[in-house]
Parts: structure tokens; C-alpha cells; sequence
């Protein structure tokens, strides 16, 4: 059959992105195949399109990490699986497309009634904010936490799924304008242009305190875990913050890519100072990189459960993004650029 698909062909910031139609062979023994209604867009997609992920495909492939669909056809030995039903995955790459063949352990049934659209907007963000609470970190209640970017995808997943483990003390930074939102959320939110959140972690807010990393958990305030996708230098920063036994959780880099410049350099500064020297000098606290194809291999079981406990959430109303935008798949070249530049909520392909 012949399918509709997004190749991303260079590593540049424009002109960057083909939309191509191909024959997709029937699906092999163990796979299915999907008919794409929605496949969500994401920053992620920029860092890979751009080449700043080390281990991230190469050109010419497909971009997109999250689609939801019907399942087409089966191939031999597949079992739990039917024709007709609508699915989700999380994959590598080619979620731009009208039509692909997946392993069918890949595919996670999708509760009836619920959008695609909706599943598209939720899948990716709200499952990686969920392996890092529940798997990565084991946030309980009453802990403390330090998320950034809180009013971001994943920063609101964050702040959605903590509150229903009940009982958690988020602190949460963001622009000005998007501090209200973090507060209708519980969390306390801090401006991070004009503030400085250590700071206010350690309850140290007056002019010209003094801060020693290397004896924060000392100090009034720390917290048991800190998310933080900007990287570089500001892992460190985000360590000193840390309480005893608690844990830097680590998912980006988004400082190496900014105003459409590359630099690797932070990267290896976040890379070499904010996780793997703090592991040389043990004191206590943990860094680490959430990977959720490494998550995967160390926990398989952990793929489909966390999934499906996020479709869940979804099909009983109990989280949602903040603003799903959409547009269809022929524009993915204007999606990915609206990705890069920053958008308000998350950016779905309708790909039917």
C-alpha cells in the first residue's frame, strides 16, 4: 500500500523536512500495521532533526516519537491485537506518517472514546513525567521536588501527576507570565529570570545570601529530587539543591540548541560536571540521565504498564495539556519550526 511520510533529510534549520509517498510492504510475522490518525510533535524532534542527541537516527528518516492509530493488518503470530483497534506507541522514529508497520508489542490499546487527538497530545510527555516520578526518583508523599520548565509539556505533566500522589511539595520555575498556572497546580512557582530558585529551595530568598553548594543539605531548604531538561551548568546547580539520598533526574539538554546555534560544548559541560562528577566526590546524592530505551531494557514490563496507566489518566479526565494545537501533515515543516521557536501547550500532526 502506498503510505505518506515526513522524511527529515539534513540537520539544517530550514528546508530540512520532505513529505514523500511510499509503498509500505505488509506487515512482517510479530508486527501490525497502523493507519496514523495523530502523531505528536515535540522538541525532542528539533534536537534529533538537528543532531544534537548523541545515538539519534541519521538522515534520511522519518521524525516523530508518539502517534496513535487503528491497527490495519496483522502479520503471522500476532495475538492480542484486533483489526479496528485503536492503539498508541511510543517509538525511535516515524510517527510522521499516514501509515506504519510496528512490532505488536509496541502497540498499547487505547480506552474507548478517548481522542487521538488527546492521545497524541498526552502519550509522550505525561509517560516519560511518569517513569521519572514513580521509576526514576519514587517520589512519595511528602517529599519535595524542583521541576523546571514546570509550565512546559512535561513540566505540566509533572505537576499534574504529582498531585495525585497527594502530599508533595513542588517547586516549580517559568517565565512571569505562566507563574499562575503553576499555582492553580499547588506548586511554588519561580520566576526564573528574576529569581533565584535555590534560593527560594532553601528558604535563603534575602539579598546577598551566600550559597555553598557543597553543603546545601544543610541548609533550611533541599529537595528530594530535581527534574531538569536544560542542561549544562545548570545541572549543577539544580545537584546543589539536593537533600541527602536525594536525586538529580536529568531528561535534556535544550541549552545546546538555542536561537537556532548548536553548541556541543554545554552538553559536555552538563555531561562531565552536573552528572558524572558529582559521582566521583559521593556525598550522598545521585545523578543519573532518564532514558526511556534504557528504562525499557533494565524494566520491559515498564513500558506498556506506564503507558496504559497514562492512557488511563486521560480517559478518566485526571490529567490534560495545557493547549493542543494541530495541523495537518503536510505542514510538518512548519510544526517543527513553531517546536523550535516554543509553543504554548502541544502540537499535534493530524495526519489522517
Amino acid at each position: 500500500m502506498h503510505t505518506t511520510q515526513v522524511f527529515a533529510v539534513n540537520r539544517q534549520p530550514t528546508d530540512c523536512l520532505e513529505v514523500r509517498e511510499t509503498d509500505l510492504e505488509a506487515p512482517p510475522a510479530g508486527h501490525a500495521r497502523v493507519r496514523v490518525e495523530a502523531a505528536g510533535v515535540s522538541y525532542g524532534d528539533v534536537l534529533f532533526q538537528r543532531g544534537v542527541v548523541p545515538g539519534g537516527p541519521k538522515a534520511p528518516y522519518t521524525p516523530g516519537c508518539d502517534l496513535v492509530g487503528v491497527v490495519e493488518s496483522l502479520g503471522a503470530g500476532v495475538t492480542g491485537l484486533e483489526v479496528g483497534q485503536r492503539v498508541a506507541a511510543l517509538v525511535v522514529s516515524g510517527g510522521y506518517a499516514t501509515a506504519i508497520n510496528l512490532p505488536a508489542a509496541r502497540l498499547v490499546p487505547v480506552p474507548e472514546g478517548v481522542d487521538p487527538i488527546g492521545v497524541a497530545a498526552v502519550s509522550l510527555n505525561y509517560f516519560i513525567a511518569h517513569q521519572m516520578l514513580h521509576r526514576v526518583a519514587k517520589v512519595t508523599s511528602g517529599q519535595r521536588i524542583l521541576v523546571h520548565g514546570a509550565s512546559g509539556g512535561v513540566g505540566l505533566a509533572f505537576l499534574q501527576l504529582a498531585e495525585h500522589i497527594g502530599g508533595v511539595t513542588v517547586f516549580g520555575t517559568a517565565s512571569a507570565a505562566n507563574l499562575p498556572l503553576l499555582r492553580r497546580h499547588g506548586a511554588v512557582a519561580i520566576d526564573y529570570r528574576h529569581e533565584d530558585f535555590a534560593n527560594i529551595v532553601r528558604g535563603t530568598a534575602d539579598e546577598g545570601s551566600q550559597l555553598n553548594a557543597t553543603t546545601a543539605y544543610h541548609r533550611n531548604g533541599t529537595v528530594d529530587a530535581a527534574f531538569d531538561a536544560v542542561g549544562g551548568p545548570h545541572f549543577w546547580r539544580s545537584y546543589s539543591v539536593l537533600a541527602r539520598g536525594g536525586r538529580l533526574v536529568a531528561y535534556g539538554q535544550n541549552d545546546v540548541l538555542r536561537d537556532g546555534r548548536r553548541n556541543m560544548a554545554i552538553g559536555a559541560v552538563g555531561f562531565l560536571g552536573g552528572l558524572v562528577l558529582p559521582k566521583l566526590r559521593p556525598d550522598g546524592r545521585r545523578t543519573g540521565f532518564y532514558n526511556a530505551w534504557s528504562l525499557e531494557k533494565s524494566q520491559p514490563h515498564a513500558y506498556r504498564e506506564d503507558l496504559a496507566q497514562v492512557l488511563n489518566l486521560l480517559a478518566a479526565d485526571k490529567i490534560a495539556p495545557r493547549e493542543i494545537s494541530t495541523l495537518p501533515l503536510a505542514q510538518a515543516p512548519e510544526a517543527l519550526a513553531r517546536a523550535e521557536r516554543g509553543i504554548t501547550g502541544k502540537l499535534v500532526l493530524d495526519c489522517r
